[in-house]
């Protein structure tokens, strides 16, 4: 198992703090967190700011420890695509037969995973985030030109709408990939979001 790295918090609360993913690890860092953080990772060790935690991570100049921070990133994907795999085999074994399929993206940020991944599996995709800039982003990433997929696949919708107030489309949907972002409802929203999407869909997968 890939180890996190630190959740790096500020000493005291700062107005706006940006929520960066590496590698499908969260960090949570503002320009004052970087010079007067703290934090643990998975394993209990303690940091006192981002840089410690980074040459935990990556080393000073250590071009191993570095080349296995990246494969370990890899490797990430590469579990999430044999799952994804085993998934349309058990669910959709009328694939072959040029049945097309349609994903949501919930949570999607600037559109990596329906780029790197959904986009290549699924005829549309659908990408649902809450911050606009993430979706401005997502629609230039996801532009065809940008794609190395037919025209047979492609990024149809882009809903700026927060999670807990989503109501998926019926029957538009065969999977429902939820991944990172649900941890960030409470636990009556989140409840309600999967009865809601549990009705809607063919497959719901969450990380």
């Amino acid at each position: 198992m890939h180890k996190t790295p630190a959740h790096i918090v500020p000493r005291s609360p700062p107005p706006l703090a940006l929520y960066q993913f590496r590698n499908s690890k969260l960090l949570r860092l503002t320009p004052r967190v970087i010079m007067d953080g703290f934090g643990t990772d998975s394993e209990g060790r303690q940091f006192k700011n981002a840089e410690e935690m980074w040459r935990e991570q990556v080393g000073d100049a250590d071009p191993l420890k570095k080349s296995q921070w990246y494969s370990d990133g890899v490797g990430y994907w590469q579990g999430s695509e044999a799952f994804f795999n085993t998934i349309l085999a058990e669910k959709f074994p009328d694939i072959s037969t040029g049945r097309r399929l349609v994903a949501l993206d919930c949570g999607s940020g600037i559109g990596r995973v329906s780029k790197n991944l959904l986009i290549r599996y699924f005829n549309e995709v659908d990408l649902l985030e809450p911050v606009s800039h993430f979706l401005d982003a997502a629609r230039i990433n996801l532009a065809p030109e940008n794609l190395m997929v037919t025209e047979d696949y492609k990024a149809v919708n882009f809903f700026c709408v927060p999670l807990q107030e989503f109501t998926p489309e019926p029957k538009r949907y065969d999977v429902i990939w939820v991944q990172w972002c649900i941890g960030h409802l409470s636990d009556d929203d989140f409840v309600s979001f999967f009865k809601r999407a549990k009705v809607k869909r063919s497959y719901l997968k969450k990380l």
